[in-house]
C-alpha cells in the first residue's frame, strides 16, 4: 500500500496547536468543543489505495489504540478509490490538495481545501457537514446536508427538495433528465448507489438531449438566476 507520512496519535489539542489553531477553527465553530479525543496525524503527504477508511484501517492493523475520531493530514491526500465517511466517526481535515475518486460526507465533518474527485462530491443528511476549497467535479449532489461546496464547473443536484437554484432538483425535474436505472420514480430523488455504479461503468446517467434548468434558460438569454452563484 503506497504511504509517505507517518501517523502519530495526538490528542486534538496538540493537533490543534501543530496546525496553529486551524481545526478548532473549523470544527468548534457551532460549540464550545467538538468532542473529538484521539487524532490520527498525518504530517505530510499520504497516498492510499481502494477505499479511504478501509485504506485507513489496514495501516492501524493490530493498533490497540482507541478508535480514531479525526484524521488530519497536513499536506497533500491522494485516495485510489472513495472517500466515504458516513458515520460520525472519524472526521477529516486535509491541509493541502485531495484527489479521490469521490467525497462522500454523511454525519461526519469533512474540511479539505482544494481538489479533484473524479465522480462527485456528496453530502448526505443534516448532521455532518462538508467544507471544501475549489474542487474539480463533474456532480454535486446535496441530501440535505451543510455544505459549502466550490465546484462552479459542477452539475448541482438537490436530491432532497426544490430548488430553483440547483441544476436538477427532486421530483419531475429529476424523473425527466435522468435514467430511470438511476432514480427512484416514487419520490423522484436519484438512487445515489446505483448513479454512481454507472458513472464507474462510463454509462449514461442523463437520457439523450436532457438539459438543466440553467443550460435551457441559457437557450433564451440569462434567466433570473443567471448571476447567481451555486452554493
Amino acid at each position: 500500500m503506497p504511504t509517505s507520512a507517518v501517523p502519530a496519535a495526538l490528542s486534538y489539542a496538540d493537533a490543534d496547536a501543530r496546525l496553529g489553531g486551524a481545526l478548532s477553527a473549523v470544527f468548534e465553530g457551532a460549540g464550545a468543543s467538538p468532542g473529538y479525543d484521539e487524532v490520527l496525524f498525518f504530517d505530510g503527504d499520504l497516498t492510499l489505495d481502494g477505499d479511504f477508511l478501509d485504506a485507513i484501517n489496514e495501516l492501524r492493523r493490530g493498533d490497540d489504540e482507541h478508535d480514531v475520531e479525526l484524521i488530519v493530514v497536513t499536506g497533500d491526500l491522494t485516495v485510489r478509490g472513495p472517500i466515504a465517511l458516513y458515520e460520525d466517526r472519524p472526521g477529516l481535515y486535509v491541509g493541502g490538495r485531495t484527489e479521490a475518486e469521490t467525497l462522500e460526507g454523511g454525519d461526519a465533518e469533512i474540511c479539505i481545501h482544494d481538489g479533484v474527485f473524479t465522480h462527485l462530491v456528496y453530502g448526505w443528511y443534516n448532521h455532518g457537514s462538508l467544507q471544501t476549497g475549489i474542487v474539480d467535479t463533474p456532480w454535486v449532489i446535496d441530501y440535505d446536508h451543510h455544505m459549502e461546496v466550490g465546484a462552479r464547473g459542477a452539475r448541482w443536484v438537490n436530491n432532497y427538495e426544490d430548488d430553483d437554484d440547483a441544476d436538477f432538483a427532486v421530483g419531475d425535474g429529476i424523473i425527466e433528465a435522468f435514467v430511470p436505472e438511476v432514480v427512484d420514480a416514487e419520490d423522484g430523488s436519484l438512487r445515489v448507489e446505483d448513479f454512481l455504479d454507472r458513472l464507474r461503468a462510463g454509462l449514461p446517467v442523463l437520457r439523450p438531449g436532457a438539459r438543466s434548468e440553467t443550460e435551457s434558460a441559457s437557450d433564451h438569454g440569462p434567466g433570473p438566476h443567471a448571476s447567481l452563484p451555486k452554493p
